[in-house]
């Protein structure tokens, strides 16, 4: 299936914010049901995950995401033309290689195998790292604050942390948790913690590192919701196929 439209017959009036977080979105108590959480998905995502066979028919959407055809892009077709010349140039181009190595191994006189041995010296491991380094363990914890103060764990936001050249990255757990092992060089270094959540602006903070620390637990990283908020609308979602051309053929013949 190329294209299909999404409709809620009956929004959910459900707090999205009061509903406990689960692997797949959050449990409603009223429904007893898992809701979905679509809103970060792209259209050909969608119709890629909505075109399998699903046991969960309730969804978190974006407004603009509902009531009209979503559909796969076309792929871009090329010319036969092309593809023959593209044939005809590989088949040539093997040709002439294949022959110049004909003519150049006719052309090579024998050779003597001498065997030559070499003293082997150890490299330094320090020198080839580049310097010598210990882990550190970070761990915190990622929570959203909705318009009324409520905090709730942010459940798959992504955590950086860095430091000059190096780069590490996680997501949290269903309760907004993170660890993350990260490298210190053998002097006090500034690392860089960033999150980033969807529809949440991201969050950035630094702490100091020494060589002989081991663990840092950082203060819970607080993700307000922005002043321009986006139109949601949850519920029991009703799929509608785009039928086919000879769907519709056979619809205006016998109707």
């Amino acid at each position: 299936m190329r294209s299909l439209t999404i409709q809620i017959p009956q929004p959910c009036h459900e707090r999205w914010s009061e509903m406990e977080p689960t692997e797949q979105g959050r449990f409603c108590a009223s429904c007893q049901k898992t809701v979905v959480d679509y809103t970060a998905l792209s259209d050909q995502e969608l119709v890629r995950l909505l075109s399998q066979p699903t046991e969960t028919t309730c969804g978190r959407f974006r407004n603009e995401q509902l009531n009209r055809p979503l559909a796969l892009s076309a792929p871009v077709s090329v010319p036969i033309w092309r593809h023959w010349i593209g044939l005809l140039t590989m088949g040539l181009f093997g040709w002439q290689t294949a022959r110049a190595q004909l003519n150049q191994t006719s052309n090579l006189a024998p050779t003597t195998t001498v065997k030559t041995s070499y003293p082997i010296t150890a490299i330094p491991i320090r020198a080839a790292i580049g310097g010598s380094f210990t882990e550190l363990t970070v761990t915190g914890k990622v929570m959203c604050m909705d318009s009324s103060g409520n905090l709730l764990p942010a459940a798959k936001a992504y955590v950086f942390v860095g430091r000059p050249g190096k780069n590490w990255q996680t997501q949290t757990d269903s309760t907004g948790a993170f660890t993350l092992s990260v490298s210190i060089p053998m002097q006090a270094t500034e690392f860089t913690l960033s999150t980033l959540a969807p529809y949440h602006p991201p969050e950035k903070t630094t702490f100091q590192a020494t060589p002989s620390t081991t663990s840092i637990v950082l203060n819970d990283i607080i993700l307000r919701e922005p002043q321009q908020r986006i139109n949601i609308t949850g519920g029991g979602m009703a799929i509608i196929k785009t039928p086919s051309r000879w769907q519709k053929f056979k619809r205006k013949l016998f109707h």
